[in-house]
């Protein structure tokens, strides 16, 4: 827990009890949209076709963290009683230990799902125009073109053809995932403490706010 702690840049329980690491689209790679021009010669005139190429994207491997059960101590909380030192635990059963990492795979498959709807989709859609040829047209640049309003029809309005877009999309669909933590919906509190020898220990419980399990990724990561 010390160690989640110490990642999250976080000096008590947090939001969540766990820590999961969302990379940016920095992190993925990004399909490409590539033609190819093909020229035929008609007597004295020129037509010009696109080929559309193959593309690849892949996703990003992000870290992810939760507490196993057990007593975790409290860093930097002691107490003195009656002249006995203290130290402060979270107790964290093994149905608490569970449900944490329960929620964490729930940012996992957001930001699965960011991915999916974004650079996934678009190399699907770029994939399923490969080989075919665009045109005839006047110069390469309007074949390019032709092949360029194929793919917008093909992609929803939302991500469109240009590759920024793209990685502004997939940053804004990768942040959603923090609705889980702002709206509480991973909220973890804490029990009465229990005295147990030289040990205060705090049990880890859920909150009423708490919905882990019950909101799916494709309630959260939307366009």
């Amino acid at each position: 827990m010390a160690d989640i702690l110490r990642r999250g840049g976080q000096g008590s329980l947090g939001t969540s009890g766990g820590l999961t690491l969302i990379k940016s689209a920095a992190a993925f790679t990004a399909p490409r949209f590539v033609t190819t021009n093909q020229v035929q010669r008609s007597g004295s005139s020129v037509e010009h076709y696109a080929v559309v190429q193959r593309t690849t994207s892949s996703d990003a491997t992000h870290e992810s963290f939760y507490p196993a059960s057990g007593d975790h101590q409290r860093p930097g909380m002691t107490q003195v009683i009656g002249g006995r030192t203290y130290n402060h635990y979270w107790r964290i059963s093994q149905q608490v230990s569970d449900l944490i990492r329960q929620g964490e795979q729930e940012h996992l498959d957001d930001a699965l799902r960011a991915y999916q709807l974004t650079y996934k989709l678009v190399e699907d859609e770029i994939n399923g125009l490969a080989g075919q040829r665009f045109g005839p047209a006047r110069t390469p640049s309007d074949a390019e073109r032709l092949a360029e309003a194929a793919l917008a029809r093909r992609l929803p309005i939302q991500l469109g053809t240009s590759p920024t877009a793209w990685v502004q999309m997939l940053d804004r669909l990768l942040s959603q995932t923090k609705t889980r933590d702002t709206r509480g919906w991973h909220a973890l509190s804490t029990d009465p403490p229990v005295t147990v020898k030289d040990m205060i220990v705090h049990p880890v419980s859920t909150t009423p706010t708490t919905q882990i399990g019950r909101v799916p990724s494709s309630q959260v990561v939307n366009y």
